[in-house]
């Protein structure tokens, strides 16, 4: 590589050499004294602008020195680094690449690469194989993480080369992806090229070199958000997995390049999204191949770091499910009141039910579609809630009619509900009728209010001015309280006085913690079992 090199000699260099002199100030690794010497035998230094010819010449102060020489590439820089060793012999090595980690040297790049890790660890590797690749044989993307064999003699990178060209080597690969493809499983074979509108990207040319992608999903994630995929390549064009993905709508998480960004779709997941995703998630796991010295069919398996699981686990996590039941004067409303001022999101059917009989809501409609004017005063007015419940309360097939046409409602707003707070951990619905209604599926752990019927009764007369008859006509729809709470996942004794019922309301988020962290825990070992699991050689 042709270099021009100016220095002046300064006054500790007086009557320096000029061949020591030149080899002493020289930027970068130090040339042999040999080649310096041939340089000044062939005139390419010059002294104060004069070729001089003479190695052993003295330099003065202040003499400027220019040096107009090919100097020999020196190749990649041993540099002590971390490498993650599966195997080794003579011949060849496997590792597990880390992501964030460049393979070899490029013009782009001023960090540590894979190649200046293994000449610090393995310095055979320097004569062996030449070049600025040096046993370098495929490539994983900087931020792809996974397994890659590495040649330690040229000619088993050479056989190795031929083995990639010939696709005879089974490279799989395990992606978390943005939603879940349909179908589940196939072939993807579309043309790869660069992209004309950018030149750090891939995309899908007609004109573009042939590439085949085989997929299959592993696990599909919550409300099909994500999904684990695992994928086989029967090419090796740049970027293949990333834009295949890509144009299948499905694109890798965190592989900001080609359409994998944490957007605001996930809520109040996106910010912790953000800090737990730095890469596109994507591991080189399966690597099976013959052995370029003895033939021997050799196949490695690798599990994908940490920031996998971390990052399903946290996708995963979904929202637990709470309704709160219980026969009339149980204290829910009470329970609920305390809920809300400790910040948990919480629905009441009741309230939603007056907001349904409001004038024009979709109750009234329905009420006013069904029974005309009957229950509803004016037209501007909302159903007559009282003159509705007695009627029902006289009626047992009128009461039936009404649960037909209300419960729907009720069961829409409290999914609704669930929906809007879907990133929380817990959120809590009070529903009297989650029994009667059949809406126990609609969430995922119902807790039951008990209290004695006597104490029951005491408070409603106290608190409602209602009569132990008006109590037993409107519950007689109703299921008794000992089924009820026989029905119920957890059961809160409030029998006692009601500022005791703050302590049973921490002791149920304290119960329902653990059985999210239980939950959890199977998550993790179900999500574990999936990343170890060893597929097949020709899978997916």
């Amino acid at each position: 590589m042709p270099q021009e090199i100016l220095f002046t000699a300064g006054e500790d260099d007086s009557r320096s050499r000029l061949d020591v002199l030149v080899q002493r100030r020289f930027p970068g690794p130090s040339p042999a004294r040999s080649l310096v010497k041939s340089w000044i035998e062939r005139g390419a230094v010059l002294v104060d602008g004069t070729p001089c010819f003479k190695p052993s010449q003295r330099l003065l102060p202040g003499q400027k020195i220019l040096v107009r020489a090919d100097v020999p590439d020196p190749g990649p820089i041993p540099l002590k680094g971390p490498l993650e060793l599966i195997y080794k012999d003579e011949h060849i090595l496997v590792l597990n690449k880390q992501a964030g980690l460049s393979v070899h040297p490029a013009p782009s790049l001023d960090q540590p690469t894979l190649v200046n890790y293994l000449l610090a660890k393995f310095p055979e590797m320097a004569p062996n194989c030449s070049g600025e690749r040096p046993g370098i044989v495929h490539r994983l993307d900087k931020d792809t993480s996974g397994l890659m064999v590495v040649a330690l003699d040229q000619g088993s990178a050479h056989r190795l080369t031929r083995s990639f060209h010939d696709r005879e080597v089974d490279k799989q690969y395990l992606a978390i992806v943005s939603g879940c493809p349909d179908p589940e499983e196939g072939r993807i074979s579309s043309s790869l090229g660069r992209d004309p509108k950018s030149k750090v990207k891939m995309a899908v040319t007609r004109n573009g070199r042939s590439a085949r992608t085989k997929y299959r999903v592993v696990h599909r994630g919550l409300e099909s958000q994500w999904s684990l995929v695992r994928l086989k390549i029967m090419t090796g064009r740049t970027h293949q997995i990333r834009v295949h993905l890509a144009e299948l709508g499905h694109p890798v998480l965190g592989d900001e390049l080609y359409g994998g960004k944490i957007t605001a779709s996930w809520g109040s997941k996106r910010k912790p999204l953000s800090r737990l995703i730095k890469r596109q998630l994507l591991h080189s796991a399966v690597l099976g191949f013959k052995h370029p010295a003895t033939g021997s069919p050799c196949l490695f398996f690798s599990t994908p770091p940490k920031d996998f699981l971390r990052s399903m686990l946290y996708m995963q996590r979904r929202l637990q499910r709470v309704i709160i039941t219980g026969s009339m004067g149980s204290g829910k409303s009470s329970l609920m009141d305390i809920m809300a001022k400790q910040g948990f999101p919480v629905f009441m059917a009741d309230k939603c039910v007056a907001g349904l009989y409001e004038q024009g809501q979709d109750g009234w409609r329905l009420i006013r579609s069904r029974f005309g004017s009957l229950f509803i005063d004016d037209e501007q007015q909302p159903v007559n809630r009282a003159r509705l419940a007695a009627a029902a309360c006289a009626d047992p097939d009128l009461l039936k009619e009404l649960g037909h046409l209300i419960h729907p409602l009720v069961r829409h707003r409290l999914h609704e509900f669930w929906r809007k707070h879907r990133h929380s951990r817990v959120a809590f619905a009070e529903i009297p009728l989650v029994f009667e209604a059949e809406m126990r599926d609609d969430c995922d752990l119902v807790a039951g209010v008990f209290c004695p019927d006597r104490q029951r009764f005491s408070r409603l007369s106290e608190m409602r001015n209602i009569s132990r008859e008006q109590i037993e006509l409107m519950e007689k729809f109703q299921l008794p309280q000992k089924v009820k709470m026989g029905l119920c996942d957890l059961v809160m004794d409030n029998s006692r006085e009601p500022k005791e019922l703050e302590a049973k309301v921490l002791a149920l988020t304290r119960v329902l913690r653990y059985l999210r962290c239980k939950d959890a825990g199977k998550r993790f070992r179900l999500f574990r079992q999936l990343l170890q699991a060893q597929p097949k050689s020709d899978s997916p």
